[in-house]
């Protein structure tokens, strides 16, 4: 018995305007898109309630075998992309700008553009990336392939390909194992439903 909120059908998702949508793709009826005329779903989908969209400017791009857990926040209006076999889990807060903290711009959307600003710039998740829970990502970087981002950490820069990362300040702890290529390989060379 499921208790929670429903997920939008196929025709639903098909019928709400979004710039592409794969197959077999799962939105919760809670979980809140803006601006999904620039955001791009790929096969096999799945993005879970109470977890917030934004693409008002640059496209966000979402891959196949994609989870998006509960409770995330996207704020992709420098642009975002989500590779294949990505994750995020519960809580994690992804920039794609942030205000001027050191009093040289206002800050605040209630505000003309041109007296607000700070950084900017396209957070991108290349495949097989897991980022924790409770994990704060900041504009401007690409996580490597393969890497993965333990719970409650802040990422403030781009990070190398398959490292296993921790903490606030971030460290790489090790390097993380390939095994999941062989797993891929595997999956991909069933014949799909």
């Amino acid at each position: 018995m499921h208790l929670g909120t429903e997920y939008y059908t196929d025709d639903e998702i098909r019928a709400a305007g979004f710039a592409s949508v794969g197959e077999n793709v799962k939105v919760k009826k809670n979980a809140e898109l803006y601006f999904i005329e620039n955001i791009s779903l790929g096969n096999n989908v799945r993005i879970d309630g109470n977890s917030v969209i934004v693409a008002s400017g640059e496209p966000v791009s979402i891959g196949s075998y994609v989870h998006i857990a509960s409770g995330c926040y996207i704020a992709g209006s420098a642009g975002f992309r989500m590779e294949d076999f990505s994750g995020l889990s519960p809580g994690v807060l992804i920039f794609t700008g942030s205000d001027d903290y050191l009093g040289t711009k206002m800050t605040n959307p209630t505000l003309p553009k041109k007296y607000i600003g700070g950084k900017t710039g396209s957070v991108a998740l290349e495949k097989h990336v897991i980022i924790g829970a409770g994990t704060i990502i900041l504009p401007d970087l690409t996580i490597g392939e393969g890497s993965s981002v333990g719970s409650l950490s802040l990422v403030r820069k781009s990070l190398d390909p398959w490292g296993v990362y921790a903490g606030n300040p971030l460290k790489r702890l090790t390097d993380r194992k390939k095994d999941l290529l062989a797993l891929e390989r595997e999956l991909l060379a069933q014949p799909q439903q």
